[in-house]
């Protein structure tokens, strides 16, 4: 089982390499003709040389990201955790939350001191980032603090349940997950808050085109904002968020400051599109098989006395039991993301040719071309790469389909 965990998990992290050599070997690929305006000689430099020092600084993160969990499972981490935390309480309870709570958190410091690095050499230096330490380091506490009352929240409903129903629990948290992704989508504008300001966006002609294209389209909206974005970076963005009462239209700054009126409005109609077709509701049957797979998986793994013992625990743990449960399920969840991200850029047309409906074609590529020039998007990505990784189609396909409807 121990040889069997790390050849997993071995084999998953060298597609994952392959794919960003797929993504290397477009470094000089011709610009499809529909988009080839989108950057001029020198911003095309820019572009490609942003490109090649990412993707340069993610196979380091990755590898570090690849040394750190062979370290948990050559070395026997995760029991070392339970001798440690066993000889200070009996609380099967406590013992598991903290054998689950501890690797996060050195996990997430590792990603936030490499994000220091892409935050505030990279990005800086191809002009984007606008964080601040203070900004940075009380986002990162956010997060963290978001991902464990989260995560443990979760992790802990769920050791509860196991203690009065046993390994008929996975059956059980299936659904428990179901109502939890939709309340999840429900409060999406709360949990943005806590990230970034929000401010109601101020009376004046672009409130007004905005409101009329939610009346015109029939999208009630509970309020339009403005995002501190431009605290953090440069990059543009905007969002339609929440169900019933709680939708929200989210404008960042930064969108705000270096696109017109019209293309705002395409990029809201865009956003709106993805409601008014139900993606979301769509979406949620190939959401709900990974969730089954998952839970199906759990029930023959999590709970397996020779999957802890492998790694030194005497019987069955069930958070380290979790912990494996991933490794062993990437393959398969590898396989799913296809049909799920084939889904997925499926609906970025249908939502493209909604806004093309609402407001012409003209504003919607001029808008999602100014996105890619503006946060140097990759224009070539390999059709692998695509395939596997990417929700969106690439900009030459969306061009295309925006003109043909």
């Amino acid at each position: 089982m121990r040889i069997l965990v790390i050849a997993i998990f071995l084999a998953t992290t060298a597609f994952g390499f392959f794919l960003k050599y797929l993504t290397y070997s477009r470094r000089n690929a011709a610009l499809p003709e529909n988009v080839r305006d989108v950057y001029d000689e020198e911003t095309y430099r820019k572009n490609q040389a942003y490109k090649m020092e990412g993707l340069r600084f993610s196979i380091i993160c990755g590898l570090i990201g690849m040394a750190v969990t062979l370290a948990f499972l050559c070395f026997n981490f995760h029991h070392w955790l339970y001798g440690f935390i066993a000889m200070r309480t009996t609380s099967v309870f406590l013992i598991n939350l903290f054998i689950l709570i501890v690797p996060i958190i050195i996990v997430s410091v590792i990603d936030r001191l490499m994000d220091i690095y892409d935050t505030f050499v990279i990005e800086a230096r191809y002009g984007f980032n606008k964080s601040s330490v203070k900004t940075f380091v009380v986002d990162f506490v956010k997060m963290l603090f978001l991902t464990l009352i989260i995560g443990g929240g979760l992790f802990s409903l769920f050791l509860l349940l196991y203690g009065r129903l046993g390994e008929n629990v996975f059956f059980v948290f299936f659904f428990v997950m179901v109502a939890f992704t939709l309340f999840m989508s429900f409060i999406s504008p709360l949990l943005i808050r806590i990230i970034y300001k929000l401010t109601p966006l101020e009376d004046g002609e672009l409130k007004t085109k905005i409101q009329a294209l939610a009346d015109k389209t029939g999208y009630k909206l509970k309020g339009i904002y403005m995002v501190d974005a431009s605290k953090r970076s440069t990059k543009l963005n905007a969002f339609a968020s929440g169900f019933g009462k709680t939708k929200t239209i989210g404008l960042f700054d930064t969108l705000v400051e270096k696109m017109t009126h019209e293309e705002i409005i395409s990029i809201l109609a865009h956003e709106i599109g993805h409601a008014k077709k139900r993606h979301i509701l769509k979406r949620a049957p190939l959401s709900f098989l990974s969730l089954a797979v998952m839970m199906l998986a759990a029930y023959f793994v999590v709970a397996r006395p020779e999957v802890s013992q492998a790694f030194g625990f005497d019987g069955a743990n069930i958070a380290f039991g979790v912990y494996v449960l991933f490794i062993l399920l990437s393959p398969v969840m590898l396989v799913l993301r296809i049909p799920i991200s084939a889904v997925s850029r499926k609906f970025e047309f249908e939502a493209d040719a909604y806004e093309v409906q609402q407001n012409g074609v003209e504003a919607a590529v001029s808008a999602m071309k100014k996105i890619y020039r503006e946060d140097l998007g990759n224009l070539t990505p390999h059709p692998l790469v695509v395939m596997m990784e990417h929700s969106h189609p690439t900009l030459s396909q969306r061009v295309s389909a925006m003109e043909k409807a």
